[in-house]
């Protein structure tokens, strides 16, 4: 399946009224207001004004005219009118055929939007098809078009859309991103058609995917869709004198599909599920989100781990925290001190800046050679010596210098170091830092070994307490064996029985420091002492 276009990743959230007429023509002389919506005749889609998200990076609710699943819970636009232009939350939006028959949108007396489209009648209605295409044409003659929202897709290539340019008029359908989850501005992705092959391009000039020529069944980048054509979709392809596009249709109406281009610069292919009640992501290209085109913006490190595969280099911080949570990432990260330099090797109060190594990157685009430069010290000492130099490296290929902005720093088992030029004042920092942590964790220990100490002399001190009746003169700790003539003495030589057994008698006795014990007496002691002092182990205090 053509891995076509992308993510609205985000749910959208609707702050307006539910529809109030369930009709697919706005006829001229009535307009559409904010609550009203248009409904296709096959009850796909709809036509009307939306409010994604809660608030916009200004603060407001923007209003934007658009169209949506209608089948589909989760608010998924897949075309907006004023995505550069929007509504302000205060003002009022309606969509009207003005005078000289275009569609427009008005807020308070000003247009905010408009076809402008070169009419030749004075009967056109708009009509919301079934296809998802919005047409403004004549009432009278329904082929009698004058625009189309085919024509001017946004994010988003629907199933019998062409994808492509027109070579006569010049009219170049293409695919570009939104700024961001929310924002229904343009953002710096675009897919378009090139003679034979898909690119996605990074500001409309950096290609950085392709997918392959087109080889009269699918694109040889993307050989799952001749897999996929049998069971989801047809697939056409026209290149003449008059045109070049791409298009395809489903061989099930019923099933929902969305094809678009990420915010994050990738294609994404989703089916919407009534069982998981969500939209199931079949397919990105490129598949690895760090093949995209500076998808993390400058001064950052682009990891594949999941969703937080954007991260700052050492010594920046994250611009806006605010577009990377609407995954718009592109305005990366920031220096925390700025350089120290004034054009030479040393600013003025004679302090270096440092670098710090990154081991195991993928090197960056646009390297500039550095041809004299043998080792890599006076690598180094090239890039200090140039204040626009924020990185070098010096490996196999010899030194390389990077100016300006870092973009597509890569982390890549099989990479290059990359030294990162940083101020002074920021090395510095991390040293304190480290001074303060490694003082802190050798206190943190002392007192633990200190605790540790104090806890066993407290435990000793109460093991001695406890067994205070049953330790000797040397202070031991436990049950102590006596002599035979010891315990006669203790005992009155055995004069007192408690009892007896099957293995000897039990008598009372008395230490010297007035602790009463309990002796057994083996039956057998007679035998010698040697026997007696092993069953006298076991006496206890009573």
């Amino acid at each position: 399946m053509h891995p076509l276009l992308v993510l609205c990743g985000l749910l959208f959230s609707l702050h307006t009224p539910s529809c109030s007429a369930a009709t697919d023509t706005l006829p001229r002389g009535h307009a559409l207001a904010a609550d009203e919506r248009l409904v296709s005749n096959n009850g796909k889609f709809t036509l009307g004004f939306f409010q994604p998200g809660s608030k916009s990076s200004n603060n407001t609710l923007n209003t934007y005219l658009g169209i949506w699943f209608h089948k589909v819970p989760k608010l998924t636009p897949v075309w907006s009118a004023n995505g550069d232009n929007p509504v302000p939350s205060l003002a009022l939006p309606e969509l009207i055929i003005s005078r000289d028959g275009n569609l427009v949108v008005l807020a308070q007396g000003t247009i905010m939007w408009s076809t402008q489209a070169n009419i030749t009648a004075n009967d056109t209605i708009v009509v919301l098809l079934g296809s998802e295409n919005l047409v403004l044409r004549s009432s009278s003659n329904s082929s009698d078009i004058f625009w189309q929202s085919f024509d001017y897709p946004t994010d988003t290539l629907l199933a019998g859309a062409k994808f492509g340019r027109n070579k006569v008029t010049g009219l170049n359908r293409r695919m570009v991103s939104r700024k961001n989850l929310i924002d229904q501005a343009p953002g710096v992705y675009c897919e378009e058609l090139a003679v034979d092959a898909i690119d996605l391009l990074w500001k409309s000039s950096v290609v950085y995917w392709s997918s392959g020529e087109w080889n009269g069944r699918f694109f040889i980048s993307i050989p799952e869709m001749s897999a996929q054509s049998g069971s989801r979709c047809n697939y056409t392809f026209v290149n003449n004198d008059q045109e070049v596009y791409f298009s395809y249709n489903l061989l099930n109406e019923n099933m929902i599909f969305h094809n678009f281009l990420d915010v994050s610069g990738q294609i994404q292919t989703r089916v919407w599920s009534d069982l998981a009640v969500d939209w199931i992501t079949a397919r990105t290209q490129p598949n690895d989100p760090c093949d995209v085109y500076a998808t993390c913006g400058p001064f950052t490190i682009c990891t594949d781990n999941g969703k937080s595969f954007c991260n700052c280099m050492k010594g920046f911080s994250i611009r806006s925290s605010e577009d990377w949570e609407l995954e718009d990432r592109t305005g990366g990260c920031i220096r925390n001190n700025p350089l120290n330099c004034s054009g030479d090797d040393k600013n003025k109060t004679g302090v270096t800046d440092k670098f710090y190594s990154m081991p195991s990157i993928r090197l960056p685009q646009n390297a500039k050679g550095i041809q004299n430069a043998s080792s890599a010290n006076e690598c180094a000492r090239v890039c200090l010596n140039s204040c626009s130099c924020t990185a070098y490296s010096y490996g196999i290929g010899g030194c390389s210098i990077w100016h300006g902005e870092l973009l597509n720093v890569v982390a890549d088992d099989n990479g290059e170091p990359l030294h990162l030029r940083l101020a002074a004042k920021e090395v510095q920092s991390w040293k304190s830092n480290k001074r303060v942590i490694i003082t802190g964790v050798a206190i943190g220990a002392s007192i633990a070994a200190m605790g540790f100490l104090i806890l066993i002399v407290i435990w000793r001190r109460i093991r001695e307490w406890s067994s205070h009746a049953m330790d000797n003169d040397q202070s031991g700790i436990g049950i102590i064996a006596f002599k035979y003539v010891d315990m006669k003495r203790a005992t009155k030589n055995f004069s007192e029985k408690l009892g007896g057994g099957g293995f000897g008698s039990v008598f009372k006795g008395c230490l010297s420091n007035s602790v009463a014990i309990a002796v057994k007496r083996l039956e057998c002691a007679h035998q010698g002492e040697k026997q007696f002092r092993a069953e006298v182990n076991s006496i206890g205090i009573i």
